[in-house]
């Protein structure tokens, strides 16, 4: 007896001991997470603001769309003008405030990536997963133009994170978050459709998820997502659907049958070309082993299933839309990747040694500085060594200084609209003196 008492004593704080090494495991994952978060957000906010000397035009004209709180415009649904004008009261105006907006995005995808690795491997291994995505240049080097591609990131991870927690734990809760999701993605931009589509496909054809169909989850999501993207389906019907013009515009069709092939081809030669950095850091976690992944002889569980559609499903359907005909543009692929970590991580989970996590920190850290320090060196030294301008050397500072000063002089009263082509006078709107910085100004 006493030997069973003493074994059940030990069994016990064996338990006990492999509880507290997990939590702190998890703690410490956790605070790794929010520091390499808060340098992201930090540096990739404070570099851009100051190399780039002029906004973007499609934060200009985001910016401008945001003072009326459109509920659409010929463009783009109004998510990016809404965001753009919270934050730009908020911040005063400040100069950095669409940089700001930009990496915000970005983090937001970043935890919802984690979140997403943590429910379905290890705390460290989740933590690989998102720091291997400081690999995709979607979320560095590309990421200051704060535009509708970039503010997908967020709402493309939150929506595979509640598509996985609705399904695996059924909650209510989970179901309409992931309804709140599902239309703020389609408010960013109507490509949105492609993960609804292909989680939709997930949702009917595994037996884990299909069984969900029988309960009120999934109808809830639906008709969540369905009120809350109403406002702007009436917008959409008032205004002759212009933005599905726009887009038919840019997706023009082509006679020529080489161009079927080489639509599609160039694209996925430019998403393969944005991973390279991705690819060498998964080459120094795992080495050769690259080449001999886990093999799997059974069916898929979801968590499998899940994370091959996230991960390669929009690509492929992206690709098929190309052997259609339609033109598809590089930037369309910016929300398409943030599951690859995760898929990666537990493809060759069995491959990761400590050894090889000292040779990624390594790895990690060069690009991390590369990558950075290339944004900052293209941005000051492009127009010297191309001899060509770009729109972020528009003296719109100047601009706006030079006409609001001539107006208030000449008529002693502010300048409040601004009516023009969406460049000059969208950077007037954007750039108002500091005196005037408080004036509505409206730029049209």
């Amino acid at each position: 007896m006493a030997v069973l008492l003493e074994a059940m004593s030990m069994k016990g704080r064996f338990v006990s001991g492999v509880r507290h090494c997990v939590a702190l495991a998890a703690s410490s994952s956790s605070r790794l997470f929010w520091t390499f978060a808060v340098a992201h957000l930090s540096l990739w906010t404070l570099v851009p603001t100051l190399v780039s000397p002029n906004a973007p035009l499609d934060v200009v004209e985001g910016y401008v769309w945001g003072h009326e709180w459109l509920l659409g415009t010929y463009k783009h649904p109004p998510m990016q003008a809404w965001w753009l004008e919270i934050l730009t009261h908020l911040t005063s105006h400040a100069p950095w405030t669409h940089f700001f907006a930009s990496q915000l995005a970005v983090i937001i995808a970043f935890w919802a990536v984690w979140q997403t690795g943590r429910r379905i491997l290890t705390e460290q291994a989740a933590l690989l997963a998102v720091l291997l995505l400081e690999g995709v240049v979607y979320y560095n080097f590309t990421s200051p133009e704060f535009n509708p591609n970039v503010l997908q990131l967020p709402f493309w991870a939150l929506i595979g994170l509640f598509f996985h927690r609705a399904v695996k734990d059924d909650r209510g809760s989970d179901w309409v978050l992931l309804g709140l999701w599902s239309a703020c993605g389609l408010y960013s931009k109507y490509s949105t459709v492609i993960i609804l589509l292909i989680l939709g496909l997930l949702l009917v054809v595994h037996p884990e998820s299909r069984r969900r169909l029988i309960g009120k989850g999934p109808y809830l999501a639906v008709l969540t997502t369905f009120l809350l993207f109403l406002p702007h389906l009436v917008w959409l019907a008032n205004n002759n659907f212009m933005p599905i013009h726009y887009m038919e515009s840019r997706m023009h069709h082509l006679d020529s049958n080489v161009e079927y092939i080489m639509r599609p081809l160039r694209f996925l030669i430019s998403q393969i070309l944005v991973t390279l950095p991705f690819i060498l850091l998964l080459l120094a976690l795992i080495g050769k082993k690259i080449f001999s992944p886990e093999k799997i002889e059974r069916p898929l569980s979801f968590d499998e299933s899940f994370l091959y559609a996230v991960t390669f499903g929009p690509l492929v359907l992206l690709l098929l839309m190309g052997l259609s005909g339609a033109r598809l543009h590089d930037m369309w692929g910016t929300p398409i990747l943030g599951f690859l970590g995760i898929w990666a991580v537990k493809h060759f989970q069995n491959a990761i040694s400590s050894r090889a996590l000292r040779r990624f920190t390594f790895g990690w850290l060069s690009v991390f500085i590369v990558i950075l320090a290339s944004y900052a060196g293209a941005s000051v030294f492009y127009p010297y060594v191309t001899h060509q301008s770009q729109r972020i050397y528009f003296p719109g500072r100047a601009l706006a200084k030079a006409v609001i000063g001539t107006w208030e002089q000449k008529y002693h009263v502010p300048l409040r609209y601004i009516i023009g082509d969406t460049w000059p006078a969208g950077n007037i709107a954007y750039y108002p003196p500091r005196t005037a910085a408080r004036t509505n100004r409206r730029g049209l």
